[in-house]
């Protein structure tokens, strides 16, 4: 009798565990009386910074982004060496004497205006790219929002927060965290838009 008692207790307990909620926002909780009852949590959150750094469509443009830039900076610096080479050049044969005082003259004024397009020139490129960038980041961050708002259509959360490097999210339950969750999304939706344009 008690070894049935025993086995009649293990197995309760047994079913007990299995009967834990379904889906990312629930949680099961053991009353006093030996009832298994449901929490679900609407509440949820995305680690920002892992879902940008998976998001295939961030590493695509970010890419193209870097390659971009690399060729601008590159430019820029053979321009620079250029435009210190002349100069250099320049000081090299007025010093030596080796061109008239009014040929220094217009060679001076042909540098310093060449060096001030480098300026405006430099500072117009790097602004492109500052924009280009802050675009990126908009594009990036639209599709995630839209994504976010496709994921939860069903309103089965009341609340998704975003968190970015630990703030302002001190302390979370990770049952709570939806990141892998969204960013596979992502990445599927994103495949899907570039086997489209492919085609």
């Amino acid at each position: 009798m008690r070894k049935l008692f025993t086995l009649a207790l293990a197995v309760f307990a047994l079913t007990a565990c299995k009967n834990t909620g379904t889906g990312a926002g629930a949680a099961s909780t053991a009353t006093a009386a030996g009832q298994t009852v449901e929490t679900v949590y609407d509440i949820a959150y995305i680690t920002m910074d892992s879902l940008v750094t998976g998001y295939d469509r961030f590493t695509d443009l970010s890419a193209a982004f870097e390659a971009k830039a690399t060729t601008v900076q590159s430019d820029l610096e053979s321009r620079a060496r250029s435009l210190q080479n002349s100069i250099v050049d320049f000081q090299d044969r007025a010093q030596r004497g080796l061109m008239t005082s009014r040929d220094a003259q217009a060679e001076q004024t042909r540098i310093e205006t060449r060096g001030q397009q480098f300026e405006v020139d430099r500072q117009t490129r790097m602004a492109e790219l500052a924009e280009e960038e802050a675009v990126m980041t908009n594009q990036v961050m639209y599709a995630i929002t839209e994504y976010v708002a496709k994921f939860n259509a069903d309103l089965r959360y009341k609340m998704i927060l975003t968190t970015s490097g630990g703030a302002p999210i001190l302390h979370a339950d990770p049952a709570l965290d939806i990141t892998a969750e969204v960013l596979k999304g992502l990445n599927e939706e994103y495949a899907a838009e570039k086997n489209a344009a492919g085609n």
